[in-house]
């Protein structure tokens, strides 16, 4: 009875987080289409930051509605029972109010749109990745369950070494997952120095956080065995032990889950599990991506944008000096140290390099001086001298980045190439707020349109690929997207012919003033993959 009018193209389909009803209807056999009004995107491209991206907040909001809250149908906690249990006479009314409501908030938030410049974005790039994410999510990603077991096992193993050399290194048992007993061993039995001593827990205790022991690193041997420990914990706890529990049993593999809304930046989230936050600086954390592997026969394919932030950068500021470095194909981080310290590019030491990519990431990420000092070990002074002779050799950039604090102060937004847009409606009033958030606004701000823009890029490149590869009958599919990262799996034998879709779709996303790059790299798993030569 449903079928003809969820699947009938007269009419659109309207919703609130529509991917999830996409993906549940589907299972019973009914594929609604098409797709054309979600009222959480639409409220999220008009206010990333927005505190009403829910129904029944935006009812609220918009209508001055006060609609019922689900547990008032199914209960909380441990008495908390299914919708299924739930009489059709008190879920019909409720599920019905939901749609009135909808209905109610489109012309709202379509009109909210057209005055923020969000329509185009939304009817041309987010509504239509709606249908692309949705088929990620069922595709999910195959999961080597006995290589994690025995990972597993050996983070175990490890985790009980450090547990013995820090009881040796205090003189004494304690439990270090507990941060008022580490407080209390760090503090007083070892007498280090906090880094803040205003910075205190509700039960009055020293942190003992994450960059609290950053701060501490190198000051004593219980401090890095705890930073080490912390690590192997989390990656145990979050990874080998919890993603095989997250195998769906009908398909042998894992679904994560997109969201559209989940960043201010344009960026997707992904959850349950997250497979994004996989740490990939450290060897244990790359070792997690060997878990994920191809079906017989396939390979997983990854292709990734080289250095597109800084590309994107390069573009907006129209510095002709690291325009010209991106169009020689130079090495854009040993170009940076080269022109810093004023030799030739062969001259550029390891050392020398790092400086120059420290340099160019903090000022993608608005940093200053003092940060830049933190991260590279610089002095301040120093860090004030790479700073100013970066500004000399870059001039384009320095304009570009005092122009956007300007623009940001001046309107209260900034806008991607685009034109997706982030809010700082406190910058335009400064008495508003003090001087650690204003900076911290305007380091959002500087950012804001560089990762928008790459967000933006990376999407554009995802609604063409799956369409592309139907066109050439090319049984590759779309897996997952990781920040600037496709990654796919296809059949062995059309490997080649996939790569080179894939990097001629991601290469021709958008058109800016210097090429984009990409590298492909393939393998059985992902955390063993080889550059691919095409």
């Amino acid at each position: 009875a449903l079928h003809p009018f969820l699947t009938g193209p007269r009419a659109g389909k309207a919703g609130q987080n529509l991917k999830y009803d996409l993906l549940v209807l589907e299972r019973v056999g009914l594929k609604p289409a098409p797709l054309t009004f979600d009222t959480l995107i639409a409220e999220w491209l008009c206010d990333p930051g927005s505190r009403n991206l829910g129904l029944k907040e935006m009812a609220a909001h918009y209508l001055d509605v006060s609609m019922t809250h689900i547990e008032e149908l199914i209960g909380r906690g441990k008495n908390q029972r299914s919708m299924a249990e739930v009489p059709v006479a008190s879920a019909a009314p409720y599920a019905a109010a939901d749609a009135e409501v909808i209905l109610r908030l489109m012309p709202i938030l379509a009109r909210k749109m057209e005055e923020r410049g969000a329509a185009r974005l939304f009817h041309d790039l987010e509504m239509p990745l709606i249908e692309v994410l949705a088929g990620m999510e069922r595709e999910g990603i195959g999961l080597d369950v006995e290589f994690l077991a025995g990972m597993s096992g050996d983070l175990a193993q490890r985790m009980s070494v450090i547990e013995q050399e820090i009881y040796q290194a205090c003189g004494q048992t304690f439990n270090i997952n507990s941060t008022q007993q580490l407080s209390s061993i760090l503090f007083d039995t070892l007498k280090l120095e906090p880094p803040d001593r205003r910075k205190k827990t509700a039960s009055g205790h020293y942190s003992t956080s994450a960059d609290v022991l950053e701060e501490l690193r190198g000051r004593h041997q219980v401090v890095d065995l705890v930073l080490e420990y912390r690590e192997l914990s989390k990656l145990r706890s979050t990874y080998t032990e919890a993603l095989p529990q997250s195998i769906n049993p009908a398909t042998g593999r894992v679904h994560t889950s997109f969201s559209q809304t989940g960043s201010v930046t344009g960026r997707l989230a992904s959850s349950e599990p997250n497979l994004q936050n996989i740490p990939t600086r450290s060897e244990l954390g790359r070792l997690v991506r060997k878990g994920f592997i191809a079906s017989p026969g396939s390979v997983l394919l990854s292709v990734d944008y080289s250095q597109i932030e800084l590309r994107i950068l390069a573009h907006m500021a129209q510095d002709e000096a690291m325009l010209q470095a991106f169009r020689a194909g130079h090495d854009i981080h040993a170009a940076t140290a080269a022109a810093i310290f004023n030799i030739p590019l062969d001259q550029v030491s390891k050392d020398m390099r790092r400086m120059g990519k420290g340099i160019n990431f903090g000022l993608v990420y608005g940093q200053s001086a003092f940060g830049l000092s933190r991260s590279t070990g610089l002095t301040l002074a120093e860090a004030e001298d790479f700073i100013k002779a970066y500004f000399q050799q870059f001039p384009g950039v320095k304009q570009y980045l005092d122009g956007i604090r300007r623009l940001a102060a001046r309107q209260g937004y900034v806008e991607t190439l685009l034109g997706r847009r982030r809010y700082f409606p406190n910058l335009p009033n400064p008495s508003n707020i003090n001087v650690n958030m204003r900076n911290r606004e305007e380091r959002e701000a500087i950012n804001a349109p560089i990762q928008g823009s790459a967000a933006d890029m990376i999407k554009l490149a995802m609604l063409r690929v799956p369409a592309a590869l139907e066109k050439q009958n090319c049984p590759a599919r779309l897996l997952l997207q990781v920040h600037d990262e496709l990654v796919l799996e296809t059949p062995q034998d059309h490997l080649h012919e996939t790569a080179r879709l894939v990097k001629t779709i991601m290469e021709n996303a958008m058109q800016l003033s210097i090429p984009l790059a990409t590298e492909a790299k393939f393998g059985q798993n992902w955390g063993a993959m080889e550059p691919l030569n095409i």
